[in-house]
């Protein structure tokens, strides 16, 4: 039959099971401080180091503690209400492994004091050991609280004795937000929360008996042992819960004698020091937060510069970062044209016309043009929107013109940059007749190998990188001898 003992510890599982989270914890809390009682006795003020307790040599040298000055209500009211933060935290942060925050913590730390716990009194106790405890509001997401992601009540995650029997998530939520949710409305909830914690002292690991179970030194490096949760022994923590003890006691003792010797009262002079320790959220101007989204339609004339700046200057996260003399106006040059040397066909007139809007030249595309017309090689320099790309169109459109077995090849670094200078080519060939239908395509890595050959024997433009250049065209030059034979002009940019 089942001796007393095992039926008391069936009894207070049961009693577990039935109480809510909170009950739970100021349970299990009553039974470790029991244990740290018991287990530590003999041993509450070992370990202590010289710092922790101030203590006078005599001549003969015997040592004697030091005269403290008596203590005031609140302090020893403090000194209660330490204590059960000390001990709250110590389980919480070694048994439980959560987060401290303040919400999380001040049902059980008011248990065990018997009244209400404010941020102001917790204030006062780090005013008097600033150096030893943090409280201050912090980034919800670095606490990793938000795990909306990761409470599922599926059995997505769950380890499976077959490989098949695995089940794909139901939702594509990561870092802890929903598909339901996006960085506006997750921000919105809840920016930071209240953190406390002891931060004058780590516990070493320990690792499970595997007979007994209970905490004990590693026998091997923790790198060697199977990943699990961290385990602490009873006796070092109760050992580093005294320490703490002592060191806040030592802390008041020196507060208390440095007002004694200033001739303050100390109650008048904590409440002044603590004002500076009562932690404040960041302030978070919610009108000013705005989620960009992408525009309905998108707007077909572009704004001046000017109006662009000034738009900057007037945005809310404006703080000067345009230079002073960093933003310059130079007056506007009336345009220099050029005259050609040479006549163009009707057809490419009205297809620069009607594309374009064109109906002359400047003079450096007129001087290029003249070149080209020549023979020579051309190198062209100039600013943005100056007309380049007019400069080695009309070229090729004039080869095909003149002959239709003529080709060209265009050079360029990015995808993009291909694609928009392709789709302005056919613009003007749209506007051609007897051009519409010239094959002019894109060769590069994404072109499917099933039209490659098609595209290398019947395109007269194309439009690759360096890379395919190197790579798969000059290497296989027999396939290609005919588009090189007729190879009119090669545009690089």
């Amino acid at each position: 039959m089942p001796d007393l003992a095992t039926k008391k510890r069936a009894a207070a599982g049961a009693k577990r099971k039935r109480l809510s989270v909170e009950e739970t914890l100021n349970l299990e809390l009553s039974d470790f401080s029991s244990h740290k009682g018991d287990d530590t006795a003999d041993s509450e003020r070992e370990n202590l180091s010289a710092n922790d307790q101030p203590q006078s040599e005599t001549k003969k040298g015997q040592k004697k503690e030091q005269e403290t000055p008596p203590w005031p209500a609140l302090f020893a009211s403090l000194d209660k209400t330490h204590r059960a933060l000390n001990l709250v935290f110590t389980f919480c942060s070694t048994r439980k492994h959560f987060a401290t925050t303040f919400e999380a913590i001040r049902p059980a730390v008011e248990s065990h004091i018997k009244r209400k716990l404010c941020i102001e009194e917790v204030a006062k106790i780090v005013a008097v050991r600033p150096e030893g405890i943090n409280f201050n509001y912090v980034d919800k997401s670095t606490l990793e609280l938000d795990i909306k992601a990761s409470e599922r009540k599926d059995d997505s995650f769950k380890l499976f004795s077959k490989r098949k029997e695995q089940q794909v998530a139901h939702d594509a939520s990561v870092g802890g937000w929903t598909d339901g949710e996006s960085l506006g409305t997750a921000a919105a909830e809840e920016y930071e929360v209240l953190f406390f914690e002891f931060i004058d002292g780590d516990l070493k690991r320990q690792v499970p008996d595997k007979k007994t179970g209970e905490p004990t030194n590693p026998q091997r490096r923790l790198r060697d042992e199977k990943l699990q949760m961290p385990v602490f022994g009873q006796g070092q923590m109760a050992k580093l819960i005294e320490r703490r003890n002592q060191r806040f006691t030592n802390a008041v003792n020196t507060f208390l004698k440095i007002c004694e010797n200033e001739k303050v009262d100390p109650c008048m002079a904590l409440e002044g020091l603590a004002e500076s320790f009562v932690p404040k959220p960041s302030e978070v101007e919610d009108d000013d937060i705005v989620v960009s989204t992408i525009p309905a339609t998108i707007p077909k004339e572009r704004k001046s510069i000017p109006e662009i700046v000034q738009e900057i200057r007037g945005s809310p996260w404006y703080t000067g970062q345009i230079v002073p003399d960093g933003h310059r106006v130079f007056d506007p040059q009336p345009p220099v044209h050029g005259d050609l040397e040479f006549l163009l066909t009707q057809n490419i007139v009205n297809a620069v016309y009607n594309a374009k809007g064109i109906t002359s030249f400047y003079a450096h595309q007129a001087e290029a043009l003249n070149a080209l017309y020549e023979g020579k090689n051309v190198v062209v320099a100039t600013s943005t929107s100056s007309g380049k790309s007019l400069i080695y169109q009309l070229p090729v459109l004039y080869a095909l013109e003149q002959d239709f077995e003529s080709r060209a090849m265009y050079i360029f670094p990015t995808k993009a940059l291909a694609q928009d200078q392709r789709r302005s080519l056919k613009d003007m060939m749209a506007y051609m007749p007897g051009l519409e239908g010239t094959v002019v395509e894109t060769f590069d890595g994404d072109t499917p190998f099933s039209s490659r050959n098609a595209i290398r024997e019947q395109a007269r433009i194309i439009f690759t990188n360096p890379d395919m250049l190197h790579i798969t065209i000059l290497p296989q030059e027999e396939k290609w001898r005919t588009f090189l034979k007729n190879l009119k002009y090669v545009v690089g940019e």
